[in-house]
């Protein structure tokens, strides 16, 4: 009996060795490492049996038990994601916060430094009012920007062990809407000579040079660098591990919403709702990229100056009103602090919409000096009764 138990210690000691030996070849340590403990833990609890010491069966058992946990991630041997993964900084609601901040103060200044008297020089506007009411309409921008960062801070605070909250559909598709508003925020700043040039006479509403640029362009490009690293950062591992396979990714996430913007109870008036704001806010998005004008100018009424730029806000609309679509119909609408942040950004957007376009009962300029605008009236209308869609309760 004490020689097949000396047998049988010499082969589990072998086999352990073996095991441990085989771990270290590429490919093998998922598969062989529970075996190798537990080949371990028999050898240690033969030992125990035969020199047996009072007391401690017990506190022995829990070590290889704790040995076993700390040793093999469960998840990785069973095929599952890797949860080896670093969690978030603690920091990153911060930098949410800075970067949100910084973006809207890029954006407010281009706003209040191009929708101005002399730009160009001798461009002047026709009374106080008109670029006071025209301010307000693309300060519009603000709610959504704050309200996309402000989400993503939110996430960032509960995400303390792991990516996985900052891995939702909701999280993913605005770190990729915002990347998107600053990197165009920062090429806009860039090319704004040739974006904003008048036809015919050789000059811009806008050109850019030095610390103002540069400040600008640092502004839009710091949320954009902070999205887009969280984005990779959150994906699964394997994803992760292989770049090349990002833009793919990216193409089946957008070709899904779209084939998705439909409602899926017509029955549901938020529902409703939020799929025609979203569809809406990517007309526009279309209208003021590739159209020319007067038809660029309709969802803004910011003429040459900002009109091209608005796009990057009317598409941050377009995400955020599908994100709130999706919530209504897994009715987490209301109950989720996130969805209501981003619902209160969509209210902002067409609140300070409608402000900006009420100019047209205070302003003495009107319609002699809206000719763009007086050119597709019915269009204006059309966008006017669409943002309208904004003001509506979230309450059935």
């Amino acid at each position: 009996m004490i020689m097949m138990k000396r047998l049988l210690l010499i082969n589990l000691a072998l086999a352990a060795s073996t095991c441990r030996a085989s771990m270290h070849a590429q490919g093998g340590s998922r598969l062989l490492a529970p075996i190798a403990v537990g080949l371990e833990a028999g050898l240690h609890q033969l030992q125990s049996k035969s020199k047996p010491s009072p007391g401690r069966s017990v506190g022995h058992t829990r070590a290889i038990r704790k040995d076993f946990v700390d040793r093999v991630n469960v998840n990785a041997v069973r095929g599952g994601s890797s949860t080896s993964k670093a969690p978030p900084a603690q920091f990153l609601k911060w930098a949410y916060g800075a970067c949100g901040l910084a973006t809207t103060a890029a954006w407010s200044t281009a706003l209040f430094t191009t929708v101005r008297s002399n730009q160009p020089v001798g461009a002047m506007m026709p009374c106080w009012q008109h670029q006071f009411f025209a301010r307000i309409g693309g300060m519009a921008a603000v709610p959504l920007i704050v309200g996309g960062f402000g989400v993503l801070a939110c996430s960032a605070s509960r995400a303390t062990e792991s990516w996985e909250q900052l891995g939702t559909p909701t999280c993913r598709r605005h770190n990729l809407a915002l990347m998107t508003t600053g990197l165009g925020g920062a090429l806009w700043t860039y090319f704004a000579e040739t974006v904003t040039k008048i036809p015919g006479t050789g000059t811009s509403h806008q050109v850019y040079t030095g610390a103002m640029k540069w400040g600008l362009m640092g502004c839009y490009g710091s949320g954009a660098v902070l999205a887009a690293t969280v984005w990779a950062k959150s994906l699964p591992d394997d994803v992760r591990s292989n770049p090349l396979s990002w833009p793919g990714r990216i193409a089946d996430g957008v070709s899904k919403s779209l084939v998705s913007l439909a409602p899926a109870n017509k029955d549901d008036p938020v529902n409703v709702k939020y799929a025609l704001l979203a569809t809406s806010f990517l007309a526009f998005t279309g209208m003021q990229t590739v159209c020319n004008m007067p038809i660029a100018v309709m969802p803004s009424w910011l003429s040459r100056r900002i009109s091209r730029k608005f796009a990057l806000v009317t598409l941050l609309g377009a995400t955020t009103s599908f994100d709130l679509k999706e919530a209504a119909e897994s009715g987490k609408l209301l109950v989720e602090s996130n969805y209501r942040t981003l619902s209160k950004g969509v209210k902002g957007f067409g609140a300070l919409y409608f402000a900006g376009r009420s100019g047209v009962f205070f302003d003495p300029s009107f319609p002699e000096h809206f000719g763009v605008v007086n050119q597709v009236p019915g269009l204006a209308v059309a966008c006017a009764l669409m943002v309208a869609l904004t003001l509506r309760s979230d309450e059935k």
